[in-house]
């Protein structure tokens, strides 16, 4: 069985500061997140998404850190997925040179084209194994696991890049919800996926047209809705970063 376009992850911290944030607690962190890397790195180009530290699947549908396997968070996570865009991406192969690597990530199929072109000429090598045509849009999510979570310890902020096959499911099952379909955990019809605990799962996956094709694939529950205060947050402060 192999991994489609594994689910990656990429880790970070930062400050925020809240006022009367509420259930757009992520939300605010996030924002701040960004807006003080930009900062930061001011003129030097820096592009968010391609920076930190990666989580991947393993072949056992854990969530573990790629550089240090023995950081696992276990076959299922609980986060709050505050943000998200769509990007134009490529990943390196499993068992390629480039496995694990990004190897393209725009906002605009033109751009990403443009730069695994670029990206290709400067590696000619890797021509047979990546075209124009490998390139595929996928959602890139911003969560904060809840299990880091607390008024003394500022949470851990990841990136989440879902394969094409989880965007396609991430946003029906984000529809789903919109449409009430989260009642039975207590989330109201017309609720964004920005206010509710996720648990995202893996599972065996097979294609409908070929079965011997497999792969694992997340899944996504909606445990409840989130509130800071369960967690020990008060939303008029936020822990300080150390």
């Amino acid at each position: 069985m192999t991994t489609e376009n594994k689910d990656l992850v990429v880790q970070g911290n930062t400050a925020v500061v809240a006022s009367n944030a509420g259930a757009n607690y992520i939300t605010m962190v996030l924002n701040d997140l960004k807006q003080s890397f930009q900062e930061a790195n001011d003129g030097l180009d820096m592009d968010f998404v391609r920076v930190g530290d990666w989580l991947v699947l393993d072949k056992k549908g854990r969530f573990i850190e790629k550089d240090d396997p023995n950081v696992c968070y276990g076959d299922s996570i609980d986060v709050v997925i505050g943000q998200g865009e769509k990007r134009y991406s490529l990943w390196g192969l499993e068992g390629s040179p480039e496995e694990g690597m990004l190897i393209v990530a725009e906002k605009e199929l033109a751009d990403a084209e443009a730069a695994l072109a670029d990206w290709l000429a400067q590696n000619p090598q890797a021509a047979e194994r990546y075209s124009l045509q490998d390139i595929e849009l996928r959602y890139m999510a911003y969560v904060v696991p809840v299990e880091t979570l607390g008024k003394d310890d500022f949470p851990k902020v990841y990136l989440m890049s879902f394969s094409p096959t989880a965007t396609i499911e991430y946003g029906r099952w984000a529809m789903g919800i919109f449409q009430g379909k989260g009642k039975a955990a207590g989330i109201p019809a017309r609720t964004g996926i920005n206010k509710i605990v996720t648990r995202l799962s893996t599972e065996d996956k097979k294609s409908r047209s070929n079965a011997s094709q497999s792969w694992l694939g997340l899944t996504f529950l909606a445990v409840g809705m989130f509130n800071p205060a369960d967690f020990g947050i008060t939303t008029d402060e936020a822990p300080a970063q150390e």
